[in-house]
């Protein structure tokens, strides 16, 4: 893992002008839109160029103006733009997509400049879907109250990880669907051509979800399990602040009854809490620190955690050493778990994020594979969502960083995998009755 590979130094000015801002990035990019104006006027479809290029500008511009000075950050004692692993990953994931996808409609007669400009609206719209997705998901751990300023600084920082796949198809599907019906292409034949590059751009992507530490799974024990260092206090990383506030680090699962009961799951071995003798699997817990876990209307879980994770950071003035927590369970009183300092490393998890890595890969090399068989426009796309569908429920089951939400007993995600599943059923079904000649020979893939 690999959060920052190092750090681009910005002054705050520069002769005298902002550097960020209305300053000399800003006009930079106003050149640069010059020179792209100027060779798009020698197009004969310069209007349409020009309209659907005019969002880039402006969303570009927008991020020079209001959002890059928010990113500018204090690191190694100096100013300046982190650049992160996840960020290096996410440009290669796009760079090879689009790649991928020009060389697969040059090879079916098509220019590929089509997939540059579609590349262009669906990148933004894509990111944006993915981020909000995140965003709405997650919306407690960016919102400060009273400081907008800060929340929308929080939401900005895509680099540094937080986007979800399924944000980004949406995204990238409305997108995708506008610029076709501008463009008078077949989006059926067009979606199938793009399919492997979906995939692709996922391989490379979730390798800067490894390095980032998001995305992460459940305790592990196998060879393959990976531990995320700790990072820098107070900015841990996402594995290890869940094991802060989840119990793990004191040798604790929790879970919750249908009664709203907090429970003891499993009590891990070698831990303080199978060391003291005095814990055992389906014990009621009432109070952590003598916060009450009863009548928290139905949050027992989360009152919890937030108690757990504050167990790390209180001082010894509160009475209490850092590290030590007191259960209240039903039959056995007060058991007191003394787990010390904070470990350097998270406790053993899967490699979830690698394991969608290779699934993506594998994805693509089979969309590649039928391609040329395919029978009808639509199929390849439809075959693709409905296989990430399935393996992106199955991988939601290891997947610790989610939870059930509406009472379903599945993640979000796994909610909309259910959901994508279905639409891609029909639309396979949809794309064999029509009955139509494909838009492009299968020869020529």
């Amino acid at each position: 893992m690999q959060r920052t590979l190092f750090l681009i130094p910005i002054p705050d000015d520069l002769f005298g002008l902002p550097v960020l801002g209305f300053g000399w990035l800003l006009i930079l990019w106003g050149v640069l839109v010059a020179v792209w104006i100027y060779l798009l006027s020698r197009k004969p479809n310069f209007v349409q160029e020009l309209v659907g290029h005019a969002m880039l500008f402006l969303v570009v511009a927008a991020a020079i103006v209001f959002v890059l000075p928010m990113l500018r950050v204090p690191e190694g004692g100096q100013m300046g733009f982190p650049v992160r692993g996840y960020g290096v990953l996410l440009v290669l994931a796009i760079i090879s997509a689009v790649g991928l996808a020009a060389y697969r409609a040059q090879k079916m007669g098509l220019n590929p400049e089509v997939i540059y400009s579609l590349a262009m609206v669906m990148i933004v719209s894509g990111v944006v879907g993915a981020r909000l997705f995140f965003v709405i998901q997650y919306w407690h751990t960016f919102y400060v109250p009273g400081d907008w300023r800060a929340t929308l600084g929080r939401v900005m920082q895509v680099t540094e990880g937080g986007i979800v796949v399924y944000g980004s198809l949406i995204g990238g599907a409305v997108a995708f669907l506008i610029f076709c019906h501008r463009k008078h292409l077949n989006a059926l034949a067009l979606a199938d051509l793009i399919a492997p590059s979906m995939m692709i751009g996922m391989f490379f992507g979730r390798i800067g979800c490894f390095m980032n530490g998001c995305c992460y799974g459940g305790l592990c024990t196998l060879p393959i399990a990976v531990s995320f260092p700790q990072g820098a206090p107070p900015q841990f990383t996402p594995p290890y602040i869940r094991h802060m506030e989840n119990g793990a680090f004191y040798g604790l699962l929790f879970t919750q009854d249908e009664k709203g009961d907090v429970r003891v799951a499993n009590v891990l071995p070698d831990s303080p809490a199978s060391e003291s003798g005095k814990i055992e699997i389906g014990d009621t817990v009432n109070r952590v620190n003598g916060q009450d876990l009863q009548g928290q209307k139905n949050k027992p879980l989360e009152v919890l955690s937030n108690s757990l994770l504050h167990s790390w950071t209180i001082n010894n003035e509160e009475g209490v050493a850092p590290g030590s927590i007191f259960l209240d369970i039903t039959g056995k009183g007060i058991v007191d778990l003394h787990a010390g300092p904070l470990p350097k490393a998270s406790l053993p998890v899967h490699p979830t994020q690698l394991y969608s890595s290779a699934n993506g890969l594998i994805l693509c090399l089979l969309m590649c594979a039928y391609y040329p068989f395919r029978k009808a426009d639509g199929e390849v796309i439809a075959i693709a969502l409905g296989l990430y569908s399935v393996t992106r429920f199955l991988l939601e089951v290891i997947r610790t960083d989610e939870y059930a939400i509406g009472g379903t007993g599945l993640t979000i995600s796994q909610n909309v995998s259910v959901v994508i599943f279905i639409l891609s059923v029909a639309l396979f079904v949809y794309a064999r009755l029509r009955k139509q000649p494909l838009a492009w020979p299968r020869a020529a893939a």
